[in-house]
């Protein structure tokens, strides 16, 4: 509540709407946005970029401003933004920061709004999904990137769900629709739109865009629903998105009070009889903190044969491949045995390296419901201790404890970082003088083929099972210390309402009528 809480506060100062725009990655998120204001200024690639949260819009003056997380703030050109928010120069987000806001000149047709370029979601990054779900309270306006290959996921549909409880302005931006046919565009097009209705009972409208030559018209479709809609209307989308903000906000707060109002008013006896049952429940919210330690120390002792499982098939697969390799190189190497070890060294790391980074991506998927199947274990025990209490409030007061679906962000596993050390010792190199290579190179080679590349595959395929099981377990840990936080922050709700005495009705139903009244749209 407290993000949405400042959003909120935010945006009744500022004069400004944020357009942001959201996505799975490779969805064309920053292609888009570069286009659309007329540079490449974000970076693009075709592995996932982007780790920092970007703010673009009009300035005097054309700047960058790193916000750092701990407040300090310091300015780039900027045309170097690329430092601070691609995932290759910032990985994880080292650096710290918090945000980048670029002010440009050539934006004045845009002023009063600024565009907000979003890390991707269900990379192999999840902090970069982590970044963006955090930013969701902030925004003003969302456009949801998704491309017409698939052209829309489950994922999106529920991103597009999560972002209508913060904005009622949500348009889907179908992308890279240059690659299909008219027939096929509309085809696609028409899918999207039937899937949204399906879904929604007011559909998000949709909008084809290409940033390739040939489909201007879909850039001016998006300039004026910017132009025409939103600056156009800029005060009454800017009142429209902050009703809807305070309105969850409101909706939330009434129905702790009314809980509170009816412990108020509650004979002693009544509140009596609760606190006795809710006592019995605090007494099993031991059994409860143990079953889900239990459950995530389970899942955590299954997680290396899980992760074993997944990279052991390819432990042959990848020494055959690089002893493939090797023989086309090794030619190459044999002036000495010097110089085969300074070439084969940095060859197998850089070979290792991709081989296991590729395969480190493409289990992280399933990695990843490892610890998601954990989290809907644990959320599910959250929840029953969660109705339990429901039900003594409406045996006890007639009004329940709301019991909407508990949600925690923790869960995603860190990818491991892929570094292949030494191969050798470096004795071998004190001996290469005496070892004649046009005598041993066959030798060498042997030893380099049937010893060296099966090793350092098992050792580093290893050592990636070791970090992915560190990893994983990390995020169970983390998931299930907020469980258990949960299971308190619900114990103590509970405990604040029953501390409510009869004196503190009339403050109660002062706080009611209030927020009836922000409720309640001027002259109705």
């Amino acid at each position: 509540m407290l993000p949405l809480l400042e959003t909120c506060r935010a945006l009744s100062r500022e004069c400004i709407l944020r357009i942001a725009v959201f996505g799975r990655f490779k969805a064309g998120k920053s292609s888009f946005l570069n286009h659309l204001i007329g540079r490449d200024l974000i970076p693009t690639g075709v592995i996932p970029v982007t780790s920092v949260v970007t703010e673009i819009g009009y300035g005097a003056a054309e700047k960058a401003t790193i916000r750092y997380m701990d407040g300090r703030e310091e300015e780039a050109p900027a045309g170097s933004i690329r430092s601070w928010v691609a995932e290759s120069e910032n990985p994880e987000n080292v650096k710290q920061v918090a945000m980048v806001l670029v002010d440009l000149p050539s934006l004045k047709k845009y002023n009063g709004v600024r565009f907000v370029d979003t890390p991707g979601l269900d990379s192999v990054f999840a902090h970069n999904t982590e970044t963006s779900l955090d930013w969701l309270p902030n925004v003003g306006l969302a456009l949801v990137a998704t491309a017409v290959d698939p052209p829309l996921s489950q994922q999106d549909i529920a991103l597009i769900r999560k972002l209508y409880e913060f904005t009622p302005r949500v348009s889907v931006l179908l992308t890279k629709v240059d690659v299909l046919n008219g027939a096929e565009q509309c085809e696609v097009r028409t899918f999207v739109e039937e899937q949204l209705r399906k879904s929604f009972e007011e559909p998000p409208p949709v909008y084809p865009y290409s940033v390739r030559p040939g489909h201007e018209s879909a850039r001016t479709d998006i300039e004026h629903l910017l132009v025409r809609d939103v600056l156009g209307r800029f005060n009454e989308q800017r009142e429209a998105i902050l009703r809807h903000k305070t309105g969850a906000l409101l909706g939330e707060c009434k129905d702790y009070l009314s809980l509170a109002l009816k412990s108020a008013e509650a004979l002693d006896s009544e509140r009596d009889a609760l606190r006795t049952m809710v006592m019995g429940e605090r007494a099993s919210l031991d059994e409860f903190r143990m079953q889900l330690r239990l459950i995530a120390r389970h899942a955590a002792g299954a997680t290396r044969a899980m992760v074993n499982r997944s990279f052991e098939p390819h432990e042959a697969p990848i020494a055959r491949e690089l002893a493939d390799a090797l023989r086309t190189e090794y030619p190459r190497w044999t002036r000495s045995l010097a110089h085969v070890i300074d070439c084969f060294e940095p060859w197998l790391a850089e070979a290792l390296t991709s081989r296991l980074s590729l395969l480190s991506a493409a289990n992280r998927r399933a990695f990843a419901e490892h610890a998601d199947r954990v989290k809907r274990q644990l959320a599910r025990s959250v929840q029953v201790f969660r109705a339990r209490l429901s039900e003594r409030t409406t045996a006890a007061f007639g009004v329940p404890l709301r019991t909407t679906e508990i949600e925690m962000e923790a869960g995603e596993p860190r990818t491991p970082d892929i570094k292949v050390g030494r191969v050798f010792d470096r004795n071998w190199e004190l001996l290469g003088f005496l070892i004649p290579m046009w005598l041993f190179q066959g030798l060498v080679r042997r030893h380099l083929l049937r010893h060296r590349i099966p090793y350092e595959v098992f050792k580093n395929l290893s050592r990636l099972t070791s970090q992915w099981e560190e990893n994983i377990n990390a995020a169970l840990l983390g998931i299930e210390k907020q469980a258990a936080a949960r299971l308190d922050e619900l114990m103590a709700t509970i405990e604040n309402l029953l501390a409510r005495a009869g004196s503190d009705a009339p403050e109660i139903r002062s706080d009611l009528r209030r927020l009836g009244e922000l409720e309640t749209p001027p002259g109705e």
